[in-house]
Formats: C-alpha cells, structure tokens, sequence
C-alpha cells in the first residue's frame, strides 16, 4: 500500500481503509475546506470516487460545496478505482486520463465533466501544499 503524503494527513503516518481519523477519510478531511467559490465554478459537477466495498466519496461541486462519504446527491459522473489509485492522483503521480486509458480507473457518466477531475485535484495539490509551506514559514 502506498503512504498518504504527509502534507495530507494529521501526523503523516497512517494507512488507507475506513478507520476514523486515517486513511482516505482523514485526506477528505483535508480537502473539505478547500472547498472554495473558485473551485467550485472552475469545476461546477457532482462526481463520486467508489473504491469498492461500499466505500464511495461524494464531491459536491456543484450546489454544497461538500465531501462525504455519506451524501446520496446523485452524482454527474462515478470514477471507480482503487484507494492506491487515487492516492497516485493526488499526488500526481498519475494523471486521470492514464489511469482510464490504462484500465485503472473506470468512469461512469459524462466523459467530458470527467476530464475536471484532473485540474480539480491539481488545484487541491497546490492549495495543501501553499498552506503547509506558509505554516513552515509561520514557526
């Protein structure tokens, strides 16, 4: 399993999986102020991230603002794909379209909006990483 950066988590040493306060749910947590007018109109759609075994995350981009991984808003496109697939992306180690081309990544939905996701999480890589240097520059 691959580690989640440590710019996106709490002590920047947990696994992925379900648990309270680690994992894929401890980076959502990260990204949920990130939530912004700006990005929310750069990006305007509902999309999900299934990462199988009823775990799915709702990003409500278009009318809340919202992360959740218990949201029922129908979503405008599903990308299904595993946990270490995703951290891969967030991370930019790989890029969305090469994670569909390459069968690691399925996507459910309008084509088109699905192509958002790869300048969405790039915007959220740059947010984390500004807001972590400047509390470095803070201390």
């Amino acid at each position: 399993m691959l580690p989640v950066p440590e710019s996106y988590s709490s002590d920047g040493d947990f696994s992925l999986g379900k648990k309270a306060g680690s994992g894929i749910g401890a980076m959502m947590s990260k990204f949920r102020p990130l939530m912004t007018p700006e990005i929310m109109h750069k990006t305007a759609i509902v999309f999900a991230v299934d990462f199988g075994e009823g775990e799915k995350w709702t990003f409500d981009m278009k009318n809340k603002g919202t992360i959740s991984d218990n949201d029922d808003t129908e979503a405008d496109v599903t990308f299904q794909m595993t946990e270490e697939v995703f951290i891969k992306i967030i991370k930019g180690e790989l890029q969305s379209t090469g994670a569909f081309m390459s069968g690691q990544m399925k996507i459910q939905g309008n084509l088109m909006e699905a192509m958002k996701l790869e300048g969405l999480f790039k915007q959220m890589r740059t947010k984390l990483n500004n807001r972590r240097n400047n509390r470095s520059e803070i201390h």
